[in-house]
């Protein structure tokens, strides 16, 4: 009999503290975080997360023969949106050839493919009367003025397209630049014309440079790090209805007594801004994976030479370590993981990534990641 208690009390004493490691956070005024899909409460072991090359999405040698299609030699990033049935995928810096020429600082591919096992078909491009794939947001190409602009994260509002840039004013080496802001752009005409909204800008110290995104129910979220590859991750949130007002973005600025996030509004919130993850990360993006029920950020890790991603279990944390997703060793010059909650399979068990690479080819590669 004392050993049937004995045992029992370990049963129920396990269940207790694995009750508490998954108890709800304090969420504040956050509510909505603890409604999400399957939500869990605690950090998952992802050592055993397995990572595998699909296929090329840009350059002639892919599937999708972006140079004798859309002018298209080598791109970088891809961060994507969705409206209906179509992914709008944003590229960089863009070239015709190898020695740069028809430099256009960003493009944005249509992408009309629900299966992602297999790669993405790209069906269209915001293209010129030639057909080549055009720049949208203009730049001064002046190097230490303006040198370029870059798109470092696009997402949708309903049937506007909205993406955060950043204005480079000098590229420094080592992945060190500098930027004199980044800045809010939209387009309410499915991605063929974009305007900057210039009263939607943070400073080029600030930072929200580069950014990644994640809508819960009417709230978007927004992680951000500074100009280059060295900085923290801070966090900013605001309502959809207030996208394109300054004023209306609050910035977390750590816990109150109760572990209850705080967030201050405007430009003081952006100056008190803390970091929910250390440095460095370079090229974020971000979603909320119904099969761990958390969110996923992932990143380019210099000191690491590795793209890596964390698990969260709110967007302002607690966050995991770092697992590794892939090598410079295997792939030279590797950066940025953009994903987006629309490439996941078998509950979010799989999701899929677009990977740079700088060299020995500068395009956009498709990868696939099975956690554990």
């Amino acid at each position: 009999m004392r050993k049937r208690l004995a045992v029992l009390a370990a049963v129920l004493a396990a269940l207790s503290l694995s009750a508490s490691m998954a108890a709800p956070l304090p969420l504040g005024e956050d509510a909505a975080v603890g409604k999400l899909p399957d939500k869990q409460w605690e950090l998952h072991s992802l050592k055993q997360t397995a990572v595998t090359e699909v296929a090329w999405i840009t350059g002639e040698d892919s599937e999708n023969k972006t140079l004798s299609r859309f002018g298209v030699w080598g791109v970088d990033l891809g961060s994507m949106a969705v409206i209906s049935d179509t992914t709008y995928m944003f590229g960089g810096d863009t070239f015709f050839d190898e020695n740069k020429r028809y430099w256009r600082s960003n493009v944005l591919f249509l992408i009309r493919d629900g299966d992602p096992s297999d790669g993405l078909t790209i069906s269209g491009a915001v293209t010129n009367q030639l057909g080549a794939a055009k720049e949208l947001l203009g730049s001064r190409k002046i190097d230490y003025a303006e040198i370029t602009v870059i798109p470092t994260n696009i997402f949708a509002v309903v049937n506007t397209l909205y993406c955060i840039y950043m204005s480079v004013s000098h590229w420094g080496s080592g992945g060190n630049w500098e930027c004199n802001h980044s800045g809010l752009a939209k387009s309410t005409e499915l991605g063929q014309t974009w305007t900057k909204l210039n009263d939607a800008q943070w400073p080029g110290d600030s930072n929200f440079i580069q950014t990644a995104n994640c809508r819960i129910g009417d709230t978007m979220y927004f992680w951000g790090i500074p100009a280059g590859r060295h900085g923290g991750v801070s966090l900013m949130k605001a309502d959809v209805n207030d996208i394109e007002d300054m004023e209306r973005y609050a910035y977390y600025t750590g816990l109150d007594d109760s572990g209850a996030p705080v967030w201050v509004a405007g430009d003081a919130g952006i100056g008190q801004a803390t970091e929910v993850i250390a440095a460095p990360a370079g090229e974020i993006s971000a979603i909320y994976n119904p099969y761990l029920g958390n969110f996923i950020i992932t990143y380019l890790s210099e000191p690491l030479r590795a793209v890596v991603m964390r698990e969260g279990v709110t967007p302002w944390g607690p966050w995991s370590g770092e697992t590794v997703l892939a090598r410079a060793a295997d792939y030279p010059a590797l950066y940025g993981a953009y994903m987006h909650e629309k490439y996941m399979e078998n509950g979010g068990r799989t999701f899929y990534f677009a990977m740079s690479q700088y060299f020995p080819v500068y395009n956009i590669l498709w990868m696939r990641a099975d956690l554990p």
